[in-house]
């Protein structure tokens, strides 16, 4: 994990490279690996005999070929989905997260970071992401992420060593403040107006909490999150992004 350095700002590729490769799959997360990306995001939830897949929606209609709530599909019928079709990749299909960590453990940077946001909020859930994680040694380098605050509270209270990532209070479902006491880092909209930003920002250096801003894919929004002192951006299309920064001399690590 970096230090928080307001001066650089780290490059996270949401859902692997979202803007144009099929998101959440290994083609995608591939292509992200190869820009050089500094933290990768991705989501996970169950299907209906207990597999974690790696996938946003909790229905399967947006992102492949098939219908229907992925908790109420079983690990075959996901594979037989095309997860590629709908983006101009036919044939790509939706990962399990242990294809995902494998990928990892195999072919990702051994310095990048890995931000691993908990959809399903039940909290077996989390602890088979956690274990699954220490299995392929990447837990400390990993960071959980959630809408829901008591999906955090929960991962602070049995993990206190796992990293959290949560959002500002008004997004988060559940909300209870004691989730910032521990919060590693939080998530601001950048479709926010300045003076909301500031104020999250204020409240994030009252916590010792990171600032990290999503989505943001050019220069002109990279700028903005310089002028806020960010420490990391999210992005859909982190090409461009981390050719700027490289550029600058404002990147993590660079």
């Amino acid at each position: 994990m970096w230090d928080q350095n307001k001066e650089k700002l780290g490059v996270t590729g949401h859902r692997g490279c979202k803007a144009y490769m099929p998101e959440n799959t290994l083609l995608s997360f591939r292509e992200a690996f190869r820009l050089g990306v500094d933290v990768l995001e991705f989501d996970i939830q169950l299907t209906r005999d207990g597999v974690m897949i790696v996938m946003h929606d909790d229905m399967v209609d947006r992102t492949t070929n098939g219908t229907g709530a992925v908790g109420f599909k079983t690990l075959d019928e996901i594979k037989a989905l095309d997860a590629g079709v709908k983006f101009g990749y036919p044939g790509t299909r939706v990962p399990t997260f242990e294809e995902t960590l494998q990928l990892i453990a195999d072919e990702a940077d051994p310095q990048m970071i890995l931000n691993v946001e908990i959809k399903d909020q039940r909290p077996h859930v989390v602890d088979v992401a956690i274990a699954e994680l220490a299995r392929f040694g990447l837990l400390e380098r990993s960071v959980i992420s959630s809408f829901d605050a008591q999906t955090l509270l929960y991962v602070q209270d049995y993990y206190p060593h796992v990293k959290t990532q949560g959002q500002p209070p008004a997004k988060m479902k559940r909300y209870d403040p004691r989730v910032l006491e521990k919060m590693y880092g939080m998530g601001v909209p950048m479709r926010m107006t300045d003076e909301e930003i500031e104020d999250l920002i204020k409240l994030t250096d009252s916590y010792g909490i990171q600032a990290w801003a999503y989505h943001a894919d050019d220069r002109q929004s990279a700028e903005r999150c310089m002028k806020f002192a960010f420490t990391n951006i999210t992005a859909n299309d982190p090409h461009d992004l981390i050719a700027y920064l490289d550029e600058i001399g404002r990147r993590v690590g660079k």
